[in-house]
């Protein structure tokens, strides 16, 4: 099969994954065009993990682990069917996770998925800004983006996590770009999704922002750049946020009253399930069900009216629904994970592999950042989030060590051949790695 036809499934993966075209186009759901499709994207995944050489990468045994953990759980779990449905839906998640992994083969297709998955969210973005231009705010203060999709982008809190994500990955496809006009637009899609994460009024994503911010200014070798960008930015918030974003992102530190004592309520339940339950969990999506015997926090008149609720961190959801066994899992990923995009940092530095794939394991850093912080406040673990970012980080972990084999190109001697100015429209920007 030719390497670009797996390449052209996966893209078309992410339209089903992110945009479900098959709700906005009702004809393509009359016909079941998403179930035939995803039969066979199956068949060419299998086909490409089976003809992909060496042992799986360790990220993908434990979430197999993970998978083997939650089917497990099935006859332990107060509720059967929403265990199940936890175990079937991962399942189906990892068929994504082995398709990112395993289809790019090499630096170009990388480039070529992201800037699907960019544009994608770029579209996103444009939803979420009319959504808000097309609202007046509400009661409590404010209004935001709205739903801008169905599944794991329901509101405006899922929305912003997802933008969030996106943007480094922007900045890496900004930077990447050759001509000046693509140049001009990737810009132009990075700065659409910083806006819409303003204009969801998300308080998790802001902090997400402010923590990757401080993440850029430490890490920096180029301090002085990301201090000069980073105040662009700042700008541009203050220019786009209304008075009304600052106000509530000034509840932020009210944590005794609100949602965020909500919050602090589930997250006491959570910990009681943990109690009880501290091996292999109360069971995928079990949490929610069992929420009225736990959320003692709230008058007992009421504990029946928390059925169903979330516990609004994902840190708490692995605790409570997978105990010390999911944990122990989720958290390997996660070190191999920075692991990874550790060592090829460090090979980018030393010139053993180009240049740009350093890049983009730095980009994926601030990406990961922005999951962690953003999840603390959302119940993500069925998100493709996680699993496909730790899918991007093993992929570009094998590209690396195809590329690290290969000899280093021979140094250009200077000034061999005269070389006569080109117009701007076609100058071309250095190979990467020289």
């Amino acid at each position: 099969m030719n390497t670009r036809v797996p390449l052209g499934f996966l893209c078309v993966h992410l339209l089903f994954e992110y945009l479900r075209i098959h709700h906005v186009v009702p004809i393509l759901a009359m016909i079941k065009i998403q179930t035939v499709f995803f039969v066979i994207f199956v068949v060419v995944v299998i086909r490409q993990v089976s003809q992909s050489k060496g042992r799986a990468a360790p990220q993908t045994r434990l979430l197999l682990a993970f998978l083997g953990l939650a089917f497990a759980q099935v006859p332990l779990a107060t509720n059967w069917f929403f265990a199940w449905r936890f175990g079937y839906d991962l399942g189906l998640t990892l068929i994504g996770y082995a398709a990112i992994a395993y289809i790019p083969h090499d630096e170009r297709d990388m480039k070529t998925f992201l800037a699907w998955l960019v544009t994608i969210h770029v579209y996103l973005a444009t939803i979420g800004i009319r959504g808000y231009s097309g609202n007046e705010f509400t009661e409590s203060g404010y209004t935001s983006t709205g739903s801008i999709g169905g599944s794991f982008l329901g509101d405006e809190n899922d929305a912003a996590l997802a933008l969030l994500i996106a943007l480094p990955l922007a900045i890496y496809v900004f930077r990447q770009a050759r001509a000046a006009w693509s140049r001009l637009c990737w810009g132009v899609g990075a700065l659409l999704l910083l806006i819409t994460v303003v204009f969801t009024f998300s308080r998790g994503a802001f902090v997400g922002l402010v923590v990757m911010a401080l993440w850029w200014i430490l890490t920096s070798k180029k301090r002085g750049q990301a201090i000069g960008a980073l105040v662009l930015a700042g700008l541009l918030m203050f220019a786009v946020a209304p008075p009304e974003y600052w106000a509530r992102m000034e509840t932020i530190t009210q944590t005794d009253e609100g949602t965020a004592q909500l919050r602090q309520n589930y997250w006491a339940a959570a910990r009681r399930m943990f109690a009880s339950s501290p091996i292999w969990g109360v069971g995928g999506d079990n949490g929610q069900v069992l929420m009225p015997e736990y959320a003692l926090e709230f008058p007992e008149e009421y504990r029946m009216n928390q059925w169903g609720r979330a516990f609004h961190s994902f840190y708490y959801q692995i605790l409570a629904e997978f105990g010390s066994l999911g944990v122990l899992l989720i958290g390997s990923i996660v070190v191999l994970n920075f692991r990874d995009l550790r060592q090829i940092r460090a090979l980018a530095r030393k010139g053993r592999v180009p240049g740009s794939v350093g890049q983009l394991a730095n980009c994926l850093r601030f990406s990961w950042i922005g999951f962690f912080v953003c999840a603390a406040f959302i119940s993500v673990l069925s998100y493709p989030h996680l699993y496909y970012l730790t899918a991007l980080t093993v992929s570009l972990r094998r590209i690396a060590r195809e590329q690290e084999g290969l000899p280093s190109p021979a140094p250009e001697r200077a000034s061999v051949v005269p070389v006569r100015p080109g117009p701007l429209w076609r100058s071309r920007l250095p190979e990467p790695g020289r």
